[in-house]
């Protein structure tokens, strides 16, 4: 039985129909209900609106041309909302969404018509039979039959009550999440989705949807340190590649979190090196310790519960090989003097000359390295936003480099007169996978 109540309301906001990168799923029926209502052809229809990228082995709508909501969108209308595909006539109500409040609510900060906290007359609450009935019209559409939302329907309403509450208790059985552990501060959860790895993730009470940490677990729900779950940690890992491999490295990691990259570089690079995780939450920091094998019985690790500025302050100069900056702290800023061009992370006080000329001087002076995760607001162009870090580092480094990812990248500044190139240097096979498909440029 669901432990919480499920409200909903449609807006007709549009919402659910936006979003770089948006799939929606259609089959061979669907695509002629769509010709048919638009009086083309199937095979007009095809060539207008259906993409060339398949979706776990089936078609998909095409996005509008900057790839920014569904075609078929005008305004905050669908232009075929009559015959609209199955994945859209049962949003909300997919079996991941109705895991545990959790994915409740992070469905919530998507879609307006959520209500999280019920009318006391219940009048936006949705029945069990409801949600029962869209969810297994949603899992048999998913599954590849070649049937419209409506025929799914009919179908399922000749189905005996016990097969169905059979069905429920077989889709709760694929999706579940288990809370590993919580506090005022943190809550960590283990996912076990169907089709997907298991994971464990971090995240903040008051930012349930902000993923904080993240890793991947194996089959006994152990922590696997032979993957990263996150782009932005493979993208981080480029900065090794370099380091001078000549003498022990020093690794300075400002906003290391729950520790997922400096437990996962203790395991995959043989080259002796010492990592210094500064994070200045100490709930987080114990989350680390106890559920993400942040803790170091070897001294590789060094766990420091304090800003990033002032780790920095207490460092000699030209001891440190790799400083890494992974810094978001809910707040948003304009870069390099721009009210235009936003930056979500790294936060304003790690974006400034200043503090790239201080670890300019505090890195080895040969290789050494600064690596940020940046991330622009919604807002503002991803390349004006890399550009302008970029000129930012380019006031105290030599080379500066960078790696778009989908929805943040990854910053490098060099220090050296000639600093060398990224190359391959000894690691873990692992190591080498995980940055295998992170492209890098020189700026």
């Amino acid at each position: 039985m669901r432990s919480f109540k499920v409200a909903f309301r449609c807006t007709g906001c549009g919402k659910c129909c936006t979003g770089k990168g948006g799939k929606v799923r259609v089959n061979a029926r669907e695509v002629a209900a769509i010709a048919d209502y638009l009086a083309i052809s199937t095979e007009d229809c095809r060539r207008k609106y259906v993409g060339p990228v398949e979706f776990d082995g089936m078609d998909t709508l095409r996005q509008s041309a900057d790839d920014s909501q569904c075609i078929f969108l005008d305004g905050k209308k669908c232009t075929i909302y009559p015959v609209r595909p199955t994945q859209c006539q049962t949003y909300p109500f997919w079996p991941q969404h109705l895991i545990s409040k959790y994915d409740w609510s992070l469905v919530a900060k998507e879609c307006e018509g959520v209500e999280l906290n019920p009318r006391e007359d219940g009048t936006d609450l949705v029945s069990n039979d409801k949600i029962l009935h869209e969810t297994v019209i949603h899992e048999v559409h998913q599954a590849g039959e070649e049937l419209t939302y409506d025929e799914i329907a009919s179908l399922v309403t000749e189905l005996d009550r016990d097969l169905l509450e059979g069905f429920q208790d077989e889709v709760a059985a694929k999706y579940r999440r288990e809370v590993v552990h919580t506090d005022d501060t943190v809550t960590v959860l283990d996912s076990f989705l169907d089709g997907a790895t298991p994971t464990r993730s971090l995240h903040f009470v008051d930012r349930l949807d902000l993923v904080q940490s993240e890793v991947y677990l194996t089959s006994d729900h152990q922590i696997d340190h032979s993957r990263l779950a996150l782009d932005v940690h493979r993208g981080l890992c480029r900065a090794f590649e370099f380091l001078q491999p000549s003498s022990p490295w020093n690794v300075a990691m400002i906003g290391a979190g729950a520790g997922v990259l400096p437990s996962f570089w203790r395991h995959n690079i043989p080259h002796p090196l010492t990592i210094h995780a500064i994070d200045p939450c100490q709930a987080v920091l114990d989350a680390g310790v106890r559920f993400f094998d942040l803790a170091s019985t070897d001294g590789h690790v060094v766990v420091h519960h304090e800003m990033g500025e002032s780790f920095l302050d207490r460092q000699p100069p030209g001891q440190l090989d790799l400083v890494v900056i992974d810094v978001e702290d809910g707040t948003q800023h304009g870069i390099g003097g721009s009210q235009t061009i936003l930056l979500k992370a790294p936060p304003a006080s790690m974006t400034s000359i200043d503090l790239f000329t201080k670890i300019h001087h505090l890195l080895k002076s040969s290789g050494g390295v600064v690596a940020l995760n940046v991330i622009h607001t919604d807002s503002s162009d991803q390349h004006d936003a890399l550009l302008a870090v970029s000129n930012q580092l380019k006031q105290a480094f030599d080379q500066v480099w960078m790696a778009p990812l989908p929805k943040n990248a990854v910053v490098l500044g060099i220090r050296g007169h000639n600093p060398p190139s990224p190359s391959t240097f000894s690691s873990s096979r692992a190591f080498q996978q995980a940055v295998s498909e992170i492209k890098l440029y020189q700026i």
